[in-house]
């Protein structure tokens, strides 16, 4: 019965009610959780502790300077916040635009018609197709099934289809793998399973990148370090027979510990530069589903693909269809036609055979193709009776045709088809109906073959390319396809990529081997042919378990386990639904260049972090250096929680907002925390050591005693800070001449508030606000000499840093 659906009277009349889909499923933070998140951050409560404590330290002891930290501190909250905020902002709006050019429509039947339409328009009682790839979008019941099998492993973990007879139920959030159908839509929007658990369907996997490990490292050893040295100043004050300062300026010490070392701005720096990447790469034509994702493939050791779409393009054309039968080519192509009419799954294969088609026959029942079997089959009444036919590939089709197979091996041979994508189309001759075959074990099939289809496809022109870039990046790539290693040589032949016989392997090979032969097949083999979606699920378990970073690349249903699975898994425009919609990188257009664009964008982001975490780092090193010499009795500690704030903005802030915004450096990083940590020790170790020299040169020298003497330190720290900015930014691929106007810019900035007595309300505001106090010219001279010198040994010393980096 010819189904009819909806008239579009009913469907206007639901749309009124408000009975539709349109509900907002985020796959990015709403607004408000945004502003939930960063107010109520890890840094912001620790913060607002150490307010109150110094609030309350103020009414005790009356100390204004206590009150005007607290104002400091509070100020430090407010801006990150609201930068944070800010950025988040443009990221979600960057990431809602381009989902939005990732059109997601289902087919519906209305008024008795076939239509697209969006998802979020469907409503209450529409009739909503199902092919194999197209995944569940509402709650629903079955009103017509073709052997409907539904994947429900997204919303139960279990990986066994369920097959889907009228009148059962399907959830939103599960997919077709096998057959086809039609459902009802009866819990949309919020009240579908998916959504009402949370959003299952889109429940991808949270995976941290390399570089989000390293950071999160780093924030905990921080955070353990600022406790560490709170305690040790806690206990030095109340264990010294003499405090050497009141007891304000103890606690004025411990805020400044912990507002320096409690690591916020390397997590808002390096969210911000992940948005930048995903908005970039949004604007060449790919969809990042996954924040990290860009930053996670620059870090891809193994990259898996499948052929079919990926490799080529999936525009399948038929070479030609040669007659293997005692029949007549007109009657082989009619039952072919036949076939191709009748098959309910239009896949690429069937389509490129549709000019054979033939509406002669009676469908009776059908068994959809099977990604493990790669056949399928088809009960037809024709030519006055009951015909079983098969069609599926060549080379597992040709085993089950007795005494024909060495017939079909000569034309085979003779007519050269290795070279080409072939089928085999027959009649199966020992079953009386299909329903003895669907359980069956297929051991025993008998076919009469009736002719070999030999298909041909179209190798994508910037493949090669793509994949010689990364391989001079020392990234392998594995070749996982279903289809016949002949085929798949033929494919890469085709592309340059000579790939020898003894590196090829196929599925039941591997099936063969125990598990220390897996593993050391899938290092050593580059071709992996005739494969199950479960053997691609295996080779990238083993690669993860075997700590490899992988991404896997694919477009069908058979891909989907392996990107699932996958550290990255990437998806083509064209692809099925579903595996687009678990993927975390989707290529529109199908542009496998975009790959090294992705790649160096990666890159890119790593650098970026890399740069300013040494900024961060040697910032939080130099104030633990400080904290642990100023235990010797005769050191000072020049820095208070305002100053602090001070030196955040000239060593950090303006600086990690240029980097982030202008570095261009898309060479890989070799190792992140050698090159990191190697930089950070010199800088703030160097640093450290001129204050501590300075306080004695300035003091005996200049005769400079507090609070004049932690004043010139405190701009020797300032000056070096963004010495070391300049340092940093000159690895970068950005015109350098940028970099060193804005580093003249800081100083020239810094030298104006603090060196030059002009009676403005505003500059004394920010003069009192920030401690800045006027120096006389012979602290000066001091220092600019102190700074030149230190300057140019800062810079020496990275240049025998950057040897021993690259030595490895």
């Amino acid at each position: 019965m010819e189904l009819k659906g909806l008239t579009y009277d009913e469907v206007r009349d639901r749309q009124k009610k408000g009975l539709t889909n349109a509900y907002a499923s985020h796959k990015t933070k709403t607004y408000g959780e945004i502003v939930i998140e960063n107010t109520f951050s890890l840094f912001n409560i620790i913060t607002l502790g150490i307010i109150a404590l110094v609030i309350i330290f103020f009414l005790l002891y009356k100390d204004e300077r206590l009150l005007l930290d607290s104002i400091g501190i509070f100020t430090i909250v407010i801006v990150n916040t609201s930068i944070a905020v800010y950025q988040e902002f443009k990221a979600k709006r960057a990431l809602d635009r381009v989902n939005l050019l990732f059109k997601k429509e289902v087919n519906v039947i209305r008024g008795g018609e076939k239509k697209s339409i969006d998802r979020a328009d469907i409503v209450k009682d529409d009739v909503i197709e199902l092919a194999r790839g197209d995944q569940v979008v509402v709650d629903g019941s079955v009103i017509r099934s073709r052997h409907l099998e539904v994947d429900e492993s997204l919303l139960t973990g279990e990986s066994v289809p369920v097959v889907k007879d009228e009148g059962s139920r399907v959830l939103s959030g599960s997919f077709c793998v096998s057959g086809s159908g039609y459902y009802t839509a009866e819990k949309l929007g919020a009240e579908s399973h998916a959504n009402s658990v949370t959003n299952l369907a889109k429940k991808y996997k949270f995976v941290l990148t390399p570089l989000q490990k390293r950071i999160n490292l780093i924030l905990k050893v921080l955070f353990g370090i600022a406790l560490f040295l709170t305690a040790i100043e806690i206990i030095s004050y109340q264990t010294a027979a003499m405090p050497e300062y009141p007891v304000t300026d103890h606690i004025r010490k411990i805020a400044t510990i912990l507002i320096s070392l409690v690591p916020q701005g390397l997590v808002l720096t390096a969210s911000i530069t992940f948005a930048l990447g995903v908005y970039r790469i949004s604007r060449t034509g790919a969809i990042v589903q996954k924040l990290n994702a860009i930053e996670s493939f620059s870090n891809v050791e193994y990259v898996c693909m499948d052929k079919t779409g990926t490799l080529t393009e999936n525009k399948l054309r038929t070479r030609s269809v040669i007659n293997v039968s005692g029949l007549g080519d007109e009657q082989v192509n009619n039952y072919l036609g036949a076939f191709v009419h009748h098959s309910t799954e239009k896949n690429a294969t069937i389509r490129a055979l549709e000019h054979l088609e033939t509406k002669e026959g009676g469908y009776i029942n059908e068994i959809p193709f099977s990604s493990s079997t790669k056949m399928s089959f088809l009960e037809l009444n024709i030519s006055g009776g009951k015909k079983i036919f098969v069609f599926g590939a060549y080379d597992i089709l040709a085993e089950y045709s007795g005494e024909a197979k060495e017939k079909l091996s000569t034309v085979f041979g003779n007519e050269k088809l290795g070279v080409y994508r072939n089928l085999l189309f027959g009649e199966v001759k020992n079953a009386d109906s299909l329903e003895t075959l669907r359980d069956k074990d297929l051991t025993g099939l008998t076919v009469e073959p009736l002719c070999i289809v030999s298909i041909t496809d179209t190798v994508r022109k910037d493949v090669y390319d793509a994949i010689n870039l990364f391989r001079r990046n020392g990234i392998n790539f594995k070749i996982l396809t279903g289809d016949s290693p002949e085929a798949v040589k033929a494919v890469l032949n085709e592309i340059g990529w000579i790939v020898p016989d003894e590196k090829m392997i196929t599925g039941s090979a591997l099936d063969s081997m125990s598990d220390k032969e897996f593993t050391e097949a899938i290092f050593g083999m580059t071709v992996f042919a005739r494969l199950k979606p479960e053997h691609k699920l295996r080779i990238i378990k083993t690669f993860r378990r075997e700590k490899k970073h992988t991404a896997m690349i694919g477009d069908g249903v058979n891909d989907l386990p392996a990107i699932k699975s996958a550290h990255i898994g990437i998806a083509m425009e064209e692809g099925s639904a579903i595996t687009k919609e678990v993927a975390d990188i989707v290529l529109l257009r199908n542009k496998f260049s975009l790959l090294p664009e992705i790649f160096d964008e990666g890159n890119k982001i790593v650098n970026s972090v890399s740069a300013i975490a040494k900024l961060f780092l040697t910032k939080n090193f130099l104030v633990i250096f400080l904290t642990l010499v100023s235990l010797i009795p005769v050191i000072d500690f020049p820095l208070t929680p305002r100053r602090v704030s001070l030196l955040n903005l000239f060593s950090i802030g303006l600086p990690a907002f240029i980097i982030t915004l202008k570095n261009n450096n898309v060479s890989k990083c070799r190792n992140f925390s050698k090159d990191v940590f190697s930089f950070v020790f010199v800088s703030s170790i160097l640093m450290t050591a001129v204050t501590v020299i300075s306080q004695f040169i300035i003091s005996r020298f200049a005769g400079t005693v507090q609070p004049e003497l932690n004043m010139a330190l405190m701009t020797i720290l300032i000056i070096l800070a963004v010495t070391n900015f300049l340092i940093v930014a000159s690895e970068s691929g950005a015109t350098k001449g940028i970099y060193h106007a804005y580093g003249t810019f800081l100083i020239v900035l810094f030298v104006f508030l603090s060196g030059f007595n002009i009676d403005l309300y505003l500059l004394n505001l920010l003069r009192t606000f920030y401690e800045l106090i006027h120096l006389n010219l012979i602290n000066w001279i001091f220092i600019f000499v102190i700074t030149a010198a230190s300057g140019i040994l800062l810079g020496a010393a990275h240049k025998f840093r950057e040897r021993y980096v690259k030595a490895e």
